[in-house]
């Protein structure tokens, strides 16, 4: 007979409960907003009871809290994969970066509801502006690293600092998700792309030509 398969451990068992919290947080925020967001509806629809809520995560705001945190750790992991891949030239994994955040899993409908649901209120609340200001600089550094890494020592690129022009792509990558999200069709993620290297072309001509 085959082994039974082995039940989760007490831990790992807590950790999956608080996914599926957090995943129905994150399914309701998508359809109906930070508004519609109470413990129970989030306990019922994660198939879970109120008490089970209530003590993972104790209010509302702790747990719309982690929500943000779960979607941050999510793209951190995907940049941070891509950017330490140095056996990898600057130019390969620039491009990589743009293609991931750009297509699902990162950018899909249900993702994006959610991270302009928490920026539209960002600046009248400090929990969430915290979140979001510290790891998008962190991001941002990130990027101006690769970019250093494709000047050739130069700061300063057609009149705009590595700085500028890293602020500019990502400010670009958050563009194109509102895109995707108040025109869903207008604009394929393939083509979201290639703008992206359109305008990186103008300061690295290598992406003119990039076929990677």
């Amino acid at each position: 007979m085959p082994p039974k398969p082995q039940k989760p451990s007490r831990s790992e068992q807590k950790q999956l409960t608080r996914l599926k919290l957090l995943n129905a947080t994150v399914d309701i925020i998508a359809s109906d907003g930070l508004a519609g967001v109470t413990l129970s509806k989030v306990a019922t629809l994660a198939g879970l009871s109120r008490g089970i809520c209530n003590f993972h995560f104790e209010t509302k705001e702790r747990l719309m809290l982690e929500a943000l945190n779960m979607l941050y750790q999510e793209h951190e992991q995907s940049w941070r994969e891509t950017v330490t891949k140095h056996d990898e030239n600057p130019e390969v994994r620039l491009q990589t970066l743009i293609e991931i955040l750009l297509n699902p899993p990162i950018a899909d409908h249900r993702k994006v509801s959610v991270w302009l649901a928490f920026w539209g209120v960002a600046p009248h609340r400090e929990t969430y502006l915290g979140v979001c200001a510290n790891l998008d600089r962190e991001y941002e550094a990130e990027v101006e690293k690769l970019l250093r890494e494709l000047s050739g020592g130069k700061e300063i690129i057609n009149g705009m600092s590595l700085q500028a022009i890293a602020v500019t792509l990502t400010a670009m990558i958050d563009g194109l998700w509102v895109n995707y999200l108040i025109s869903p069709g207008c604009l394929i993620p393939g083509d979201a792309v290639k703008a992206c290297l359109a305008f990186l072309s103008s300061f690295f001509p290598q992406f003119k030509t990039s076929t990677v």
